[in-house]
């Protein structure tokens, strides 16, 4: 996600210019690491740092040549969709076809809409609306469009044309059913966003998809979920919680002073910040190898997960324990889960 924090362990303070560079060093590391994507959210005006996915995402294209560069999320509702269509599609032809769009709404952030002129209140029509003419533009050429809040795209075709046909687009959501019927109507696979809540609790979100996606008449094999978790692994679970607990801490007591500047209705979404107690009772994952394979295995055969986003970089953590951590992952892990 990008967030810029000083690390409570050691101290330090990385630069911006770091910040970028060690995600881009990490995706290459990823990637060595037989990782299948590497995602980076979309942020504005605040200590997340990252505003700019495409272009960073651009730089480890030309680092690797088989991982899949996603979003997680890029903003749907406040960014203009011909625009998300050209730049993701550059993107996707510099790469050689490898962009996995996961796009949100951004709605616990009302800042952002504030600082765009837009109405927050809005969000779900406008957000609705603008995936639509992204997914509509990625797809079709001499593209005739119009709605309510942008004005109309009258026979006009998006260059350049993306490699992929289609290019994958995920929608980033899980609040409410509306965002589960908004994806299955859409033919679009579900990220939810599992950081905020136990796995339970998307369990009727998830079988409301999964209907929803077969009234629509869409092919079975093509109803994809995933999800997003905080995700702590080292030798032991000691060490794992030594080394994670207190950058958790201090990540999550930042994210709610945010949301309480940003959105004051949700200042009550983050009540807990122990890393501990978060990991007990779900969402967040941390321990020993097998404490952690145990978790997300669970994780996967409660939502019938197709994709699982770890985020481990949080808190100040230094760019050499991420890269040890990937490839911690690497070859303790991902050999689990191979197709």
């Amino acid at each position: 996600m990008g967030d810029l924090l000083q690390d409570p362990i050691t101290g330090e303070l990385m630069s911006q210019a770091e910040r970028h560079r060690m995600l881009v060093e990490g995706a290459v590391t990823a990637e060595q690491a037989g990782f299948w994507s590497a995602s980076l959210g979309e942020h504005h005006f605040c200590d997340y740092v990252v505003s700019a996915p495409p272009v960073v995402l651009a730089a480890i294209a030309e680092r690797t040549s088989e991982i899949r560069l996603g979003t997680a999320v890029a903003l749907g509702a406040n960014n203009d969709p011909i625009r998300l269509a050209e730049d993701y599609a550059t993107l996707d032809v510099l790469s050689g076809g490898r962009v996995e769009l996961v796009v949100g709404r951004g709605n616990l952030y009302e800042h952002t809409y504030d600082a765009f002129g837009q109405d927050p209140a809005l969000s779900r029509p406008m957000y609705e609306e603008r995936v639509s003419l992204l997914v509509e533009a990625l797809r079709n050429e001499q593209l005739n469009w119009s709605g309510e809040f942008r004005s109309p795209f009258r026979n006009y075709t998006t260059q350049p044309r993306p490699l992929q046909d289609p290019v994958p687009i995920w929608v980033g959501g899980g609040s409410s059913l509306e965002s589960a019927e908004y994806a299955a109507q859409m033919g679009l696979p579900l990220m939810l966003p599992g950081i905020f809540g136990p796995p339970k609790i998307f369990i009727p979100l998830v079988e409301r998809y999964r209907e929803a996606w077969e009234e629509n008449g869409h092919p079975t094999q093509d109803c994809q979920v995933g999800t997003i978790a905080h995700t702590f692994m080292a030798s032991s679970s000691q060490e794992a919680f030594r080394v994670s607990a207190p950058r958790f801490k201090v990540y999550m007591e930042w994210v709610r002073d945010l949301l309480r500047l940003s959105t004051p209705a949700l200042s009550d979404l983050i009540r807990e910040t122990d890393l501990k107690q978060m990991t007990d009772r779900g969402p967040t994952v941390c321990g020993s190898r097998e404490e952690v394979l145990d978790k997300m295995s669970s994780y996967r055969e409660l939502l019938g997960l197709n994709v699982y986003l770890l985020m481990c970089d949080l808190g100040g953590m230094p760019a050499s324990e991420l890269n040890e951590s990937l490839l911690a992952f690497g070859s303790e892990i991902l050999p689990e889960f191979a197709q």
